[in-house]
């Protein structure tokens, strides 16, 4: 998934809103509306409670739009739909943390043992406040993507501090060779004193 791209800008009778697909939503939206595949459907179908629901959960900041979706939900939906179920069905995939765009091959590399989505975003949440050392709050406020990215990039430190590969970073055996090895890395050399004669 490319970092930056998951921002989604909608418009509704001329408010504008940033859409921010971040974790907390991703957990909450998945499992209040049993999965992004039903999130998709009423995005397709043009269910505005739904949609509302949804807009309400990633807005960057608190908006008429769910209120209006909702009185416009017995009006006509032709115009409305046709502006924002694009922008929404991106806002899905974002939230599920899949790249629409992504190579199907690139993507079976990553793929692991069969999980749920509720599974892959507790992994996440589990990633941002463990390996990545983020509180719970920046890990909430993240979106997939970038935890995905950051993780990434921690476990390629890792390899490059370690050695191994970013899959399996492989750590010297004593506690000793694990100090050696992060300073060299960093271009830090011992340097030994001479020991003081007494005059």
């Amino acid at each position: 998934m490319r970092l930056g791209d998951d921002e989604i800008t909608i418009s509704v009778h001329g408010e504008v809103l940033h859409l921010r697909p971040t974790l907390r939503a991703a957990y909450r939206l998945e499992r209040r509306h049993g999965g992004f595949d039903a999130l998709l459907r009423a995005v397709v179908d043009c269910r505005l409670s739904v949609i509302a629901d949804m807009i309400a959960e990633t807005a960057d900041r608190p908006s008429t739009i769910p209120a209006t979706l909702k009185r416009l939900a017995n009006g006509p939906l032709v115009m409305l739909a046709g502006s924002i179920t694009e922008p929404l069905a991106r806002l899905v995939y974002a939230l599920a943390g899949i790249d629409p765009d992504a190579d199907p091959d690139a993507e079976a590399k990553h793929k692991a043992a069969s999980t749920t989505f509720r599974e892959h975003h507790e992994k996440l949440f589990v990633l941002a406040t463990g390996a990545l050392g983020w509180t719970p709050a920046e890990a909430w406020q993240a979106t997939p993507a970038e935890i995905m990215a950051a993780y990434e990039g921690r476990m390629e430190l890792l390899a490059a501090l370690f050695g191994g590969t970013p899959d399996k970073p492989q750590a010297p055996g004593d506690l000793d060779q694990k100090f050696r090895t992060a300073f060299a890395s960093i271009g830090t050399k011992k340097v030994k004193r001479e020991k003081r004669t007494a005059a």
